[in-house]
């Protein structure tokens, strides 16, 4: 008898709470799709090299931020399961007192509402995994083409995912309905009748504290601004900031329902037009009495921009700086200044067909004027003033000892491998090849330069192409000057530069690395090679074959960007779903009030027109507060990525697009919502 119960009940959950039910399979799909990355055969092959099946970098991060993404999301999931049982139980607590006044049992009726409950779940799990064996598909596609590669269909459905998805799950589902059991089991049938009853009165006592807040949140997002717009963010103030915004979230739908409360105690102007003494009124108490879960949904929803834009950041990256990182197919490096590198050329014969090679040094003269000019000038170093060891140990890891030096013939032949124009210089000049990047951030001071070298030659300017910066041919710098002016230097490392015809097989590098005795991904902490003052997504090595830097690189990415998108989508969907059910549920209340002004000539378009209004209020500030908030974050993070990445997109497009993208489904669920909030008030 109570198992057929169940069933009927659950049929009718799945009716009153059909948002929360899609919610939970959409959030499954997109789980066990994600989880699917970790248990590929093909991605771990990717992300494991050598003999012993070494974990490279990219893999490590795959791992570390799938499982960051996993226990972000088991938390969401997990509060919004609780929220959603104890909202039901909520909504349902008359008719388990009638249970309990018809003779049913504590237990039982508990029994009943943890069979219900999971009778929902177990079906949201399992069309949750049908839909999301499909969507694997899908963003296996994406995956591949944003890492270069091609994918084949290949229905592969792991167990490790699977278990994976059905414990996370498994555990939200059980803690949730034991939390809510206990519950239940303390509660007379007085408190179940009156437990539907506790959000509907709106308590205005301290409305004039209360009211001071919501001018102390705008005020708190005020002064973030100024602080990211004058550069004035330190330590202090961002973590004061980061606590104070959090306060924010919540103290402004408090404040806000005070100062509606008090403009209709003041009885404003606006009361006496048309409806809006009714709107104003529902919408004042409704925020009142969910101005934690709006607080809630509004930090996540923060989230779910701020982290969507900088995912287009990443990809932005990818598309634009990739190849100007890595210009050559291959490029080696020695600290043996007679190295002739026959090895290595005779493997590179036999696995490619070159296109042109060219063998050369790098000379330097003991001094390092450049990168004494660099280290008062750029960023990275700022802290030398305050903090001289950290920067001194900044700069023993970007800059080589002593300034690089090239001789023009060679730089003209590597120009060429480039397809570049080669340049001239006079046998009394010289000029400066520095990285973008780096020219951006020094470009107005970049006067003083030729008079901070003491090269005894005149400077012919500054070229900023792709030239393999990172650690080859010098770091962030390359002074370029006359080949007789070398004759007076000393050489400081020998290097190889490759340019094939069609395509470099990745596993080259494997075998590149094996007969130089070295091992992939341990070569980067060699002591004579630097990085530059890069500080995103550089991976140095002595040896770089460009097909394999790329996909590392492309892969790497690519694990920062998915879960960013990942996490920004459940947590739409949760913010979603959680707004849609607490006015849907309240619909029987509205329908009463609705048949109120139906009496009084209000026609029913006009009540259409009202519930419109109703709920885009209810759905719009949620919006504004996370939008405004998620601006300046995306504002400040754009900056600083155009400091370490020399990109120079405006980060309003990158906010744009995370905008619009989220406003679609958000409008989605907005019109889904009126028209099952229309249909419920309907006789």
């Amino acid at each position: 008898m109570l198992n057929k119960l169940a069933l009927r009940n659950t049929w009718k959950l799945w009716k009153d709470y059909l948002n929360y039910f899609l919610t939970l399979c959409m959030i499954t799909a997109l789980t066990f799709s994600f989880h699917s990355l970790l248990f590929s055969k093909d991605i771990y092959e990717m992300i494991h090299y050598g003999n012993n099946g070494e974990l490279s970098t990219a893999g490590t991060m795959l791992i570390t931020f799938m499982s960051v993404s996993t226990v972000a999301i088991f938390i969401i999931v997990a509060w919004l399961i609780n929220y959603m049982t104890r909202f039901i139980l909520e909504k349902r607590s008359r008719e388990f007192a009638i249970y309990l006044l018809s003779g049913m049992k504590k237990k039982q009726i508990t029994n009943l509402y943890m069979k219900e409950n999971l009778y929902l779940g177990v079906c949201a799990l399992f069309v949750g995994l049908i839909f999301g064996s499909g969507l694997q598909q899908l963003l296996f596609f994406i995956f591949y083409k944003s890492i270069g590669k091609n994918y084949k269909v290949n229905v592969e459905i792991s167990a490790g995912s699977i278990i994976l998805t059905v414990v996370l799950y498994g555990v939200c589902f059980i803690a949730a309905l034991f939390r809510n059991r206990k519950k239940f089991s303390h509660m007379e049938i007085i408190n179940l009748i009156n437990m539907d009853k506790q959000n509907e009165t709106v308590s205005e006592k301290r409305n004039t504290i209360w009211k001071r807040l919501l001018f102390l949140s705008i005020g708190n997002i005020l002064l973030l601004y100024f602080l990211v717009f004058t550069g004035r963010i330190t330590k202090l103030t961002a973590i004061l900031e980061m606590i104070g915004l959090i306060f924010t979230f919540y103290f402004f739908y408090l404040g806000l329902s005070a100062f509606l409360m008090s403009y209709l105690k003041r009885k404003g102007g606006l009361i006496y037009k048309k409806e809006y003494l009714f709107l104003i009124r529902q919408f004042s108490s409704k925020i009142r009495n969910t101005c934690f879960v709006l607080g809630t949904l509004s930090l996540l929803f923060m989230f779910a921009l701020a982290g969507s834009s900088f995912a287009f950041m990443l990809s932005d990256y990818q598309n634009k700086q990739l190849d100007v990182e890595y210009p050559f197919d291959i490029i080696i490096i020695s600290d043996n200044t007679d190295n002739d590198f026959s090895k290595e050329e005779a493997l590179i014969n036999s696995n490619i067909t070159p296109r042109d090679i060219l063998k050369y040094c790098v000379y330097q003269n003991g001094t390092s004027d450049m990168g004494d000019y660099l280290y008062q000038n750029l960023r990275i170093f700022s802290d030398r003033d305050s903090d001289p060891d950290m920067a001194e140990g900044k700069r023993a890891v970007a800059y080589y000892d002593y300034d690089v030096y090239m001789g023009i013939s060679d730089y003209n032949r590597l120009r060429k491998m480039l397809d570049l124009l080669p340049i001239t210089l006079q046998d009394n000049q010289y000029l400066i090849h520095i990285s973008n990047r780096v020219y951006q951030e020094i470009k107005d001071k970049s006067i003083e330069i030729p008079t901070s070298l003491n090269i005894g030659l005149d400077f012919a300017g500054f070229k900023t192409e792709g030239f393999a910066q990172n650690g080859h041919n010098g770091t962030d710098y390359l002074l370029v000057v006359p080949d007789k002016k070398l004759a007076g230097m000393k050489k400081y490392f020998s290097l190889m530069a490759v340019m094939a015809n069609g395509d470099v097989p990745e596993n080259l590098s494997e075998c590149l690395y094996d007969i130089s005795g070295k091992i992939r991904g341990y070569d980067e902490l060699a002591d004579y090679i630097k990085i530059g003052s890069e500080e995103l997504f550089l991976m140095p090595a002595t040896i770089q074959v460009k097909s394999r830097e790329i996909l590392e690189l492309k892969f790497l990415m690519s694990t920062l960007s998915f879960p960013l998108f990942y996490i920004g989508l459940v947590f739409l969907c949760v913010s979603l779903t959680v707004l849609s059910v607490q006015q849907l549920s309240d619909s029987s209340k509205y329908k009463f009030r609705y048949q109120i002004l139906s009496k009084l000539g209000m026609g029913k378009k006009k009540i259409r027109l009202v519930v419109t209004k109703q709920l885009f209020l209810y759905y719009l500030f949620p919006v504004i507060l996370s939008a405004i908030i998620s601006a300046v974050f995306t504002l400040y993070v754009g900056r600083q990525f155009v400091i370490y990445t020399g990109i120079h997109t405006e980060w309003i497009l990158y906010f744009c697009i995370s905008l619009i993208t989220f406003l679609g489904i958000y409008i989605l669920y907005f019109f889904v919502t009126c028209f099952q909030f229309n249909k419920n008030i309907e006789p």
